[in-house]
């Protein structure tokens, strides 16, 4: 085989195997935030405690009401990974619609690869 067979598999390899760490993180992605909506504090092997506080409604003070999450009401936007395989920057939006509560927002998430699965570090919420 040429060179040029030879760099034009490894491109498409490597395209491959950032669009399938892509779908990957962005599963990952639906997790943590469902995870942080039900404020699963059993579970931090999907985020830092500071992620869970800052997503969730009754943590981060954005209700005071008697919320208790129903997933039917949690929609997550399209995820939007920036990754070096092992890290990653992920731009989504979620929004959750009740009666008496809801909002819609932007988050910025940094994840790490971790035991197996995406870690979530750190969260910017977009006002």
């Amino acid at each position: 085989m040429n060179k040029k067979v030879w760099i034009t598999a490894f491109i498409a390899s490597f395209a491959l195997l950032y669009i399938i760490f892509g779908f990957w993180i962005a599963k990952d992605t639906n997790i943590i935030l469902d995870k942080a909506m039900a404020a699963d504090r059993n579970d931090q092997e999907y985020m830092d405690p500071s992620v869970l506080n800052r997503i969730n409604p009754i943590t981060s003070g954005a209700t005071t009401a008697d919320f208790s999450y129903d997933s039917s009401k949690h929609k997550v936007g399209i995820v939007f990974p920036l990754h070096f395989f092992f890290v990653s920057k992920v731009f989504v939006t979620h929004e959750y619609d009740q009666p008496d509560f809801g909002f819609k927002e932007p988050l910025t998430m940094d994840l790490k690869l971790t035991n197996g699965h995406w870690y979530a570090t750190n969260v910017k919420i977009e006002p």
